[in-house]
């Protein structure tokens, strides 16, 4: 059985703003970097790692308020079920993976994807909430859309959700260039797209790591800390 979005633009806005609430409490600063956002009106499938119960509302967050892009995203039927909003944001969900039922929603997205501009497929391909230093195994229904909608970037985003000199932590994102996909098996694609986003978490891990972060800038800033407060107080904030 397949779950239909029910998109509302007047609630995706009032969640966006809400989401962003969240975001300011929870985090100190979200940083961006990597590639630029292919300029394009057309349809884009974002890749994502899934390694926080935050991760969606991340997603809402980059779509609607930093890429501007019309977005839709794909849930587990039993979640949407118990949070029904995700509807109205423009989530769908399958309620089994028999073939039949992966079939359908592919037509389904394939038409979401082509039936209006700049809109963005957000895919979580782990197909579950996993830790965040697990091999990243991709499901095939990504790779099986991006074979139906051909002329669609790929775009992989790494998220790490990071504690370091503040009391809250800071969530990073980097974009990753589009993945040039051809007509090549599922299997292979498949491949490409976990190697292609494990490039990009890879490369932020080592960011992090020597802190060579001068690329990623801030997209939101969230509540000061107390040791924000007191070195603004000293005037020794950086």
């Amino acid at each position: 059985m397949l779950l239909e979005a029910r998109k509302s633009a007047p609630l995706e806005r009032l969640y966006a703003w809400y989401g962003r609430r969240l975001l300011r409490r929870a985090f100190v600063r979200v940083r961006a970097g990597g590639a630029a956002w292919p300029q394009t009106t057309g349809p884009t499938i974002a890749l994502l790692n899934h390694s926080a119960w935050w991760d969606p509302i991340v997603a809402l967050f980059l779509s609607h308020d930093l890429f501007r892009r019309d977005g839709y995203g794909i849930m587990d039927a039993t979640q949407l079920d118990r949070y029904p909003f995700f509807r109205r944001i423009g989530c769908f969900g399958l309620s089994d993976n028999r073939l039949d039922t992966v079939r359908q929603a592919s037509r389904y997205a394939e038409g979401l994807l082509r039936g209006g501009r700049s809109r963005t497929l957000w895919i979580f391909p782990q197909g579950a909430l996993l830790p965040a230093r697990v091999p990243l195994r991709f499901r095939s229904g990504a790779a099986r859309l991006a074979r139906a909608v051909p002329e669609a970037p790929v775009i992989p985003l790494a998220l790490r959700y990071v504690l370091r000199t503040d009391q809250r932590p800071e969530l990073f994102v980097r974009v990753g260039p589009p993945i040039e996909h051809r007509d090549e098996p599922v299997t292979t694609l498949t491949r490409r797209f976990e190697n292609a986003l494990g490039a990009e978490l890879a490369q932020l891990d080592g960011d992090l790591e020597r802190d060579i972060l001068g690329d990623y800038r801030t997209v939101l800033t969230g509540r000061a800390s107390v040791s924000g407060l007191y070195d603004g107080l000293r005037g020794t904030r950086d």
